[in-house]
This record gives C-alpha cells, sequence and structure tokens, in this order.
C-alpha cells in the first residue's frame, strides 16, 4: 500500500529477485547464459568490432517477467492540474522504488544463484536499461516535455544536424534531489537549474551502478514507425496529394512481404506501428516520379525519404560494426542535409522534435548495449495483451486486480507444471539437469531454405495449357534448351539452339506446383516453420463463392551461378511463371547419365543490373528483357531462385488508371527493385 498526497494506493507486484532467479534458472535458458563480456569482430586484424547482443556492448565492459501492476488512478480530488502531475508522478516512482528495492542490496553485495544447468554462481542483479515510450521516459526521468531525457541540448535546437551535446550530469542532479527535506524553494531551483522536475525520492537514485539517463534505450516502435514515419508520411501526402499516392498504392504488384493497401493509405485512421512498418516497404518507389507543386525540384525530398528509411533499416540490423554504424550516421545526415525541403514546400517550419533528435543516440547506445532488437518496446506492448488485457477479460471488471494476480498465478503454475513434466518426460531423475554444451544459436547469419509442397497442385497440365493459362508461350523450347544444356554443358549458343531444335520431348504434360516457401535455417542446422517469404505462380481460378481470384505471377531473384550472399552481382530478375516438375520416367529418358534437378522453373527474364543504383532514390531500374519482341524466357532450376523480388512500376507524372494489381506487371515497361520488403532484400540491395 502506497500513500499520496494523502490517498492509499495499492501496488500488486513481485519479488523482484525471485523473477531475476526463476528466468536464470530456467534450463531452457541455458544455451543462452553469458558470464563474461566478449568482443567480437569481423577480421582478423580485430579493427571491425561488431555488436549485437548485449555482452558485446561496452556496458558490460564497465560494470557488468512481470513484475508488478501499477495504480492507473488520475487523482482527479486534486484540483489544481500542476499538483496532480507531481502527485501522479512521485506516485509512480514510490510504487516503482517499492519494487526495485531489493536490487539495491543484491547489485553491491550479490547473491547466490542456481542457472538452469545446475550450478550455482553468485550474482549482481543491475539496472542496465529501462525500455520506454517517450512520456514514460520523461516520468522516468523528470525531464519536461519537448526536451531530450538523455542529454541537454536546448528544446529550440532539436532539429539540429550536429549541435554539440553532453549527457545530463547524473551526480549535478542527484545533488539536488538530496534537498528534497530541506527548504521548499531551495530544493525547486536546485531542481530547474540542474534540468529535473523536483521528484521526491525516485526509484533510480539508489540503484548501485544505475544512470537512468544512459539507460534510456532507443526505441523502433514509438521513435521511428509512430513517430517519424508518421510525420514522414503525413509531410508526403502534403506534398504529392493523397489521391495520386492512393492511386499508386492500389496498383502495386502482389508479394509476400509487402501488403496491398486496396483503398489506399489515405483513408486508413488510427494507423498502427504494424501499418506504417507495411507502408514503408513501399513508400519510396511509389514516390520516384512524382510532380511537386509549381515545378520545384523532388531530388532533396526523394533524398530525405531515403535517408530516414536507411536509418530505419539500418537501425534494425542484429548485428553492427563500425562500418554499419559510420553508415548509420551518414544516413541521419543525408536526411538533415535534405529536410528543408519540407519548410520550402511550407509543410514545416521546424524540426525541433524530440524523436528526431533521438536518432543522434543510436550509435552510442548499441555500442554501449548492442542492437536495437535487445530493447524493443513492441515485446512490451505484446505483453501488454497476454499480462494485462487477457487477464482483466477473465475478471467480472471489479476490484479486477486480486482476480488478475490470482488468475495469472494460476496460470503460471500450470505453466511451470507443463514444463516439469516434460522435463521429466526427457529422462531426467535427478534433482539438477544438467545439460549438454551447445554453443548459443546465431540469428545473426541465417540461411533460407526453399519448400514445395509434397504432392503438385496439379498432376498433369498439358504444354497448350501452360501457354494459355499460365502465360508459358515458349515452353517447349525453352525445355529444350534447359535439356541441352544440363546433358551438354560445354556448347556455345548457337550449338546450344541447333541441338534444341533437333531435341524431341516425349510427352506433352507436366506436374505443375502453385508455390514456393521459404523457411529460416539456423547455425544448428534447425528449420523455422514460419514461412519469411514465397512465391506464386498460380492461374485464374474461382474461389469457393464462385468469384474470380485473379491470376498471380510473383517476380524473383535468381542466382545466375555465381551470386553472393550480398549485391546483385551474379543476379537477375525474372517472373516465375511454372513451377513444375518431371517424373522419374521422363527424367531418365531425358537426362541420360546427368542428375537432373527435382524441381524446376519458366522464367521470364527483366534485363541485367547496372553496375549502380540511381544516384538519388538508389533503386535498381530493370525492364522486360526482349528478343525480336518476344519475351526471354529460360527453365531454371528452382534451388536458383533465392528470393522473390517487388517490382515497382515506373508510373510516370501519373499513374495509368486502367493498371490493376494484377495486370501492372505486363501493362508497365519499367520497374525499380524494392529494398525494402524486408531485411533480407534490404542487406541484398541496399
Amino acid at each position: 500500500e502506497i500513500l499520496v498526497a494523502g490517498e492509499a494506493f495499492d501496488v500488486y507486484f513481485r519479488d523482484i529477485i525471485e523473477c531475476v532467479k526463476a528466468l536464470y534458472g530456467d534450463p531452457k535458458f541455458v544455451q543462452y547464459l553469458v558470464f563474461v563480456p566478449e568482443r567480437h569482430y569481423s577480421d582478423e586484424d580485430q579493427t571491425q568490432r561488431l555488436f549485437h547482443d548485449l555482452h558485446t556492448g561496452k556496458w558490460w565492459w564497465r560494470t557488468q517477467i512481470l513484475l508488478g501492476y501499477l495504480p492507473t488512478t488520475k487523482l482527479e480530488h486534486i484540483s489544481n492540474k500542476a499538483a496532480r502531475r507531481r502527485c501522479l508522478a512521485n506516485l509512480f516512482h514510490a510504487c516503482m522504488r517499492h519494487i526495485v528495492e531489493p536490487l539495491v542490496n543484491a547489485g553491491k553485495v550479490g547473491i547466490p544463484m542456481a542457472s538452469g544447468d545446475g550450478a550455482v554462481r553468485r550474482g549482481h542483479p543491475l539496472v542496465a536499461c529501462y525500455i520506454g515510450d517517450y512520456p514514460e521516459q520523461l516520468l522516468v526521468t523528470g525531464i519536461k516535455t519537448g526536451e531530450c531525457p538523455k542529454c541537454d541540448i536546448p528544446s529550440d535546437e532539436l532539429g539540429s544536424k550536429d549541435l554539440p551535446f553532453e549527457l545530463r550530469d547524473l551526480g549535478r542532479i542527484l545533488d539536488a534531489l538530496a534537498l528534497v527535506d530541506e527548504d521548499p524553494d531551495r530544493f525547486t531551483k536546485a531542481c530547474r537549474e540542474a534540468g529535473v522536475k523536483p521528484l521526491y525520492r525516485p526509484f533510480w537514485e539508489e540503484l548501485p551502478h544505475c544512470n537512468i539517463y544512459h539507460a534510456i534505450t532507443p526505441d523502433i516502435l514509438h521513435q521511428l514507425y509512430q513517430g517519424l514515419v508518421k510525420h514522414l508520411i503525413s509531410w508526403i501526402k502534403s506534398a504529392f496529394g493523397e489521391a495520386e499516392i492512393d492511386a499508386r498504392c492500389k496498383c502495386l504488384p502482389p508479394n509476400h512481404n509487402v501488403r496491398l493497401f486496396m483503398k489506399g493509405i489515405s483513408v486508413l485512421s488510427q494507423v498502427s506501428g504494424t501499418e506504417h512498418q507495411q507502408i514503408c516497404r513501399f513508400l519510396l518507389g511509389i514516390i520516384i516520379d512524382m510532380r511537386l507543386p509549381h515545378g520545384a525540384s523532388p531530388v532533396r525530398l526523394i533524398r530525405a525519404v531515403r535517408g530516414l528509411l536507411d536509418f530505419l533499416y539500418l537501425a534494425q540490423y542484429p548485428c553492427h560494426s563500425l562500418q554499419t554504424l559510420e553508415l548509420l550516421d551518414d544516413v541521419l545526415d543525408r536526411f538533415h542535409d535534405n529536410k528543408s525541403i519540407f519548410v520550402d514546400l511550407g509543410i514545416r517550419s521546424s524540426f525541433n522534435l524530440p524523436k528526431l533528435h533521438s536518432l543522434r543516440h543510436y550509435v552510442t547506445m548499441i555500442v554501449l548495449y548492442g542492437t536495437t532488437d535487445n530493447y524493443n518496446t513492441e515485446y512490451t506492448e505484446r505483453l501488454h495483451i497476454d499480462l494485462a488485457k487477457d487477464a482483466y477479460r477473465a475478471t467480472n471488471h471489479k476490484d479486477e486486480y486480486m482476480q488478475m494476480t490470482l488468475w495469472l498465478e494460476r496460470r503460471e503454475k500450470m505453466l511451470w507444471h507443463n514444463k516439469f513434466i516434460h522435463w521429466r518426460h526427457s529422462g531426467s531423475n535427478s534433482r539438477i539437469h544438467v545439460l549438454p554444451y551447445s554453443p548459443p544459436p546465431s540469428d545473426l547469419v541465417y540461411h533460407w531454405r526453399h519448400k514445395l509442397a509434397k504432392h503438385p497442385s496439379a498432376k498433369r497440365v498439358t504444354f497448350a495449357s501452360l501457354a494459355q493459362e499460365y502465360g508459358a508461350q515458349h515452353f517447349q523450347a525453352a525445355l529444350a534448351r534447359f535439356i541441352v544444356e544440363v546433358n551438354q554443358p560445354g556448347l556455345n549458343a548457337r550449338q546450344l539452339e541447333d541441338a534444341a531444335c533437333s531435341t524431341i520431348i516425349p510427352f506433352q504434360a507436366v506436374a505443375i506446383f502453385h508455390k514456393i516457401r521459404y523457411n529460416t535455417v539456423d547455425g544448428n542446422g534447425v528449420e523455422n516453420a514460419v514461412t519469411v517469404d514465397s512465391i506464386h505462380a498460380r492461374p485464374q481460378r474461382r474461389d469457393r463463392h464462385k468469384r474470380n481470384v485473379p491470376a498471380r505471377f510473383d517476380t524473383a531473384l535468381v542466382n545466375m551461378g555465381h551470386g553472393g550472399k550480398l549485391g546483385v552481382d551474379g543476379y537477375r530478375v525474372a517472373q516465375v511463371r511454372v513451377i513444375f516438375s518431371l517424373s522419374m520416367k521422363a527424367k531418365q529418358a531425358l537426362f541420360r547419365h546427368a542428375n537432373a534437378p527435382k524441381h524446376l522453373a519458366y522464367v521470364e527474364w527483366f534485363t541485367p543490373f547496372s553496375s549502380t543504383p540511381e544516384a538519388n532514390h538508389h533503386m535498381y531500374k530493370v525492364s522486360r528483357a526482349l528478343r525480336d519482341g518476344e519475351k526471354q524466357a529460360s527453365i531454371i532450376p528452382v534451388a536458383n531462385i533465392r528470393r522473390s523480388i517487388h517490382l515497382i512500376p515506373q508510373f510516370g507524372p501519373v499513374a495509368p488508371r486502367d493498371w490493376t494489381t494484377s495486370n501492372v506487371l505486363d501493362q508497365c515497361k519499367t520497374f525499380f527493385v524494392n529494398s525494402f520488403t524486408d531485411r533480407n532484400a534490404y542487406v541484398t540491395l541496399f
């Protein structure tokens, strides 16, 4: 029970030390435990240091579950708004102080803790990071609205590109807060001079090795997706007009990682972070050739959008080197160098946004605490649903806190009992279960593995149907060329064509698949069941409600035989028309002693990549590869298809209104290769 402003409030919380012990002692986490900090490098000379998990950051070298429900009262009995805000802040800190109090002594002298492998070690639980959105950051640090919670930069210089700043002086702030029991005017004046609000005993003041102003971490969700990206979309709408932007959104070709907004994006209200993330995947591509009012040049706007999107994607890398951190600074500078276009267009008068300034702290925080996925507020947003909303729904909505805690306790007891049953079924008879050592799985480098259905979507489709329904006009000729290439790999182009003309194919139908799926495989060879990418190649059909479903033939990135992990060298874009397999009898008849691939694809080619992307928007441009007016087509092994690739049409000043999502790949002649569909595409095409 917490007493603030003459009123008592109930706070429900767990023993924080017991929570730490429960996580630390879970056998499932044994392979993830790290007991000493490490320095990782990408080169033998150890000049390019890598930062990813917390133990690779510099903070550990310097020092080395749901805890509770806080009161949600509005303190409406306090009529003065300023006094009410102070009391709410003091109530928050009073509750948090009770929760973290056990960490004070434990952090100083340590406590024995048993890890999941049965070993007992002395641990010092410390508060390293505090994850929260901007209002919560201000509440925790005691900083005024409109200021940076981490540094002393003036509020009217938040949009500055390079104005120097210093992180807030914790010692000076603690000295000011220590005057709380002395003269109120002196206390208030000292806090004002130190740059903080007059807080009564903030919860972090006695925590060992804790500098709360260093502990405030970047927030991808609220600072970028729900902050700057939200602003950017609004600015772009004002610059180009909503009607033209919506028209372009409606006719983008489909892709596994791209959501199609068939009504446009201007009709969206209360847009979520996920929706902003989905809009970012095509935002740059749809504005490349749009015209600004009064004939203004769009170059600076394109550069600014590209710079901010690059920062968004680079900031989410699962592993950073000194080189990628330099890139992070460079792309932020690119945005700052070109953002004045929004002022010139009358859209903005200044850029004094705390969320924009926060981007200047990202590199420092990544070096200290590792990559941003270590402190992502999306995790806590999800837990808010699981541990608060679901728990509330299980109550009768009267005196809900006690019911919520009881519901959670029972749920967790069932979970722990289930874990115990699985542990015993695994064959362990001892109380301490020592797990065999295995290196922690890495999410820094992962491979994709393609998969097709066990049985074909159509067992027998004739060559004539392939031409009519799938658009594979030259399937038989392409198959003949492929047979010759496999059987006689040393032929030149003329010899290949002559041999293909004399090749007899003793069948007129093949088994067809309509989809290729891609799953990730970790460093231990374990495949993730989640589909991270897919390629569709299916003709028009009717659904169960007898409605027409348009044909869909996705575009893909094809390895020409010498493509690497990064970059477009050795790759070409192709549209997949047919995915098929040959029977064992057919392969034995056609390929003699050669080992033919199990699954093949008929593809139509686009022009090769240029040596460099375009200078302003940094996207590659491709068009249909034609020979004598006909589309160039080939048959390739499915294993050569690395992934899907999204193409954004070159719309011109005004998007043709007869283009649709199902016909745009055939109607448009030139496309931009979209590098923002997902992280893998971005790393490959950046």
